[in-house]
């Protein structure tokens, strides 16, 4: 009789145990001829930095509107609106890994672009390579990833040189600035994100 009350306890004490909360999803996409092995590597840090799940979604296209001629750039806000159509309901956030020269019409380049309003984000491998081994090709795509999923969560750039949300014009300011959020822009993102 006393087994059976304490095997009636037990399974009351588990009916009363909270569901677990599935993580967020974060999908990444390569565009173009992106080679697909950058989102093995950037899977880890962007699982560890985010608290996300980490999934591939299928390639995306390079619209061939975003190609300027005279710039022999490609306009980043084209590639945003081709990962707004790729992106499923049940992803938090879309990341594009484009492997072209990005610009904006206001600046010469950018290493990547995003829009918080849509939930995606879009950065370039194509200037990262310079003068770089693998680690720091990987440590820079990393930088750049998290910085353009941290604009999709509605942060700003920071104001601290190490800040992974620093604004950088060169590599030399990326790689200053590292893989890292502020503990301002940490508090923020985690507010944003519901947590």
């Amino acid at each position: 009789m006393r087994s059976v009350a304490l095997l009636i306890g037990i399974v009351a004490g588990m009916a009363q145990a909270p569901a677990s909360t599935p993580k967020p999803t974060i999908a990444l996409a390569v565009i173009g001829d992106t080679p697909r092995d950058v989102i093995a590597d950037l899977t880890p840090i962007l699982r560890e930095t985010f608290g996300a799940e980490i999934v591939m979604a299928p390639p995306v296209a390079l619209p061939a509107s975003s190609w300027n001629a005279s710039r022999r750039q490609y306009l980043s806000t084209k590639l945003l609106d081709a990962l707004e159509s790729a992106k499923r309901p049940e992803w938090e956030r879309l990341l594009g890994i484009a492997d072209v020269d990005l610009y904006v019409p206001d600046l010469n380049f950018v290493f990547g672009e995003a829009d918080s309003r849509r939930g995606v984000g879009v950065f370039s491998l194509a200037r990262l390579r310079a003068g770089a081994d693998e680690a720091l090709f990987k440590r820079r795509a990393a930088t750049e990833a998290i910085h353009e999923l941290g604009h999709t969560y509605g942060l700003s750039h920071c104001d601290k040189p190490t800040c992974v949300m620093w604004f950088s014009n060169t590599l030399a300011e990326s790689d200053h600035k590292g893989t890292k959020f502020c503990p301002e822009h940490a508090r923020e993102l985690a507010e944003n994100r519901g947590q």
